[in-house]
């Protein structure tokens, strides 16, 4: 994540200093998500085999685009700017770490890995823009390698060298939990689920006929075309992804747009705005204190309703309802802003807990597992964030705080009446039932 949001406060001015506009400011960004769309679904399938290898392929993909992006200025390239971010978006490892959760972790465990990864990525979010704005403290004299623009380029580089050596060095492929031989005939059948996990779901023995026999390709494609239908009949775990997907597109919105808005309103430079998404970031920890506490007392879908109107509330107050913009408040900007952004994460992490809870027992691992899907359905909304922020850029930066968050705050309604409609449903399910 600290890859990822490293650029926001400077890519506009990157792709001005190439002869293009600052509109272009959120394909930049956005090139990073399109990719590891594509990505995502690689190194799911590539886990089936190794994680240590793959890591090693994405590491690789970032070291060589970070220095494409670090060059691309000396060079006068924005083609080369936005090679860079595609190869940062397969650099991107979120799969395989959900990968990893699915399968090495038990069910029990699974919770408490989930949030140790959000933590991580909630870090970075504030990290790398934190850097960005470091940069430009420390005013280092500019030549024609090293600039504000090209220093995050360096600086991941480096960052990236350490992950992809200790990769190789100190990285140790686990043991699978579905790997693991099945327990011996003695073995108590009273045992927990997470004992259960542990047992391959077939044997690889066979003692008279074996199931293999009867398991044809036509029936195997009956199976997961029955699968399929399922999952996607699955009322809470569809509308969990959609309302992933739409906090995503939010988050991306305001983290994405801040550094043009604040410039445009109230002339903050990359220093200002880089340090602004900084604190941003920081805010995400007491939030999920709070929100730690309070889910002991509520349902998750009971706080998804809550921060669903928190997202409403922010969107809406964000707005300029005036024709002067020097009237637009800073405080207006920055109390609603922050409203938006804590109501995305916090949403984030109920959310995800619920559909943990509900996700089909059959769909926890495997290359198109739970963890793949969020990351997609995130992902999706991500990129579809950055084309929304390049978009309403091209349109006038005066114009571009509405056209972005007026249509945020109707798609917020909706998906929050489309939420009380199914309330009921979002309820957790027996994960010891089969699916």
């Amino acid at each position: 994540m600290t890859n990822y949001y490293i650029v926001a406060p400077t890519s506009g001015l990157y792709a001005a200093r190439l002869g293009s506009t600052e509109a272009l400011s959120g394909i930049i960004i956005g090139m990073t998500p399109w990719a590891a769309l594509v990505s995502s679904i690689l190194y799911s399938w590539w886990a089936n085999h190794s994680y240590k290898s793959a890591l090693i392929f994405a590491s690789a993909c970032s070291l060589i685009g970070n220095v494409l992006y670090a060059l691309a200025l000396p060079c006068n390239s924005l083609t080369m700017v936005i090679i860079a971010r595609l190869l940062n978006g397969f650099g991107g490892a979120r799969a395989i770490n959900r990968r990893y959760i699915a399968d090495v972790f038990t069910s029990h465990e699974r919770t408490a890995a989930s949030v140790a990864f959000v933590t991580a990525g909630a870090l970075g979010m504030a990290v790398g823009p934190g850097v960005a704005a470091i940069v430009g403290y420390l005013d280092i004299p500019e030549n024609t390698y090293w600039t504000e623009e090209t220093a995050p380029g360096y600086i991941m580089f480096v960052a990236w060298t350490v992950f992809f050596v200790s990769a190789i060095l100190f990285f140790k492929e686990p043991q699978k939990l579905t790997a693991l031989p099945p327990s011996s005939s003695s073995v108590n059948q009273n045992n927990s689920h997470d004992t259960m996990e542990m047992q391959p779901l077939l044997s690889n023995t066979s003692n008279g006929n074996s199931f293999k026999q009867t398991s044809t390709p036509k029936t195997r494609v009956s199976r997961l075309a029955l699968s399929f239908t399922a999952f996607f009949s699955n009322i809470p775990v569809m509308t969990t992804l959609f309302i992933y997907f739409i906090l995503k597109l939010a988050l991306e919105c305001i983290l994405s747009s801040a550094p043009s808005i604040t410039a445009y309103y109230f002339h903050w430079n990359t220093t200002a705005s880089g340090t602004f998404l900084a604190i941003l970031g920081i805010l995400i920890f007491p939030a999920n204190l709070v929100l730690a506490k309070v889910s002991r007392r509520y349902s998750d879908r009971y706080l998804i309703i809550v921060t669903l109107l928190m997202l409403i509330a922010g969107t809406f107050g964000i707005l300029f309802y005036g024709s002067d913009s020097t009237t637009y408040s800073m405080t207006q900007y920055v109390t609603f802003a922050v409203f938006i952004f804590l109501s995305t994460n916090m949403l984030e992490g109920v959310n995800m807990s619920l559909l943990s809870k509900t996700i089909p027992k059959s769909w926890a691992r495997g290359t198109f597992n739970s963890g793949l899907l969020a990351t997609e359905a995130g992902t999706l909304g991500r990129a579809m964030g950055d084309v929304v922020i390049s978009a309403t850029a091209l349109a006038g930066f005066d114009k571009m705080l509405n056209l972005t968050f007026a249509p945020l705050a109707f798609v917020s309604i909706v998906i929050t009446i489309v939420t009380w409609k199914v309330y009921e449903y979002l309820v957790p399910v027996d994960q010891d039932d089969e699916d």
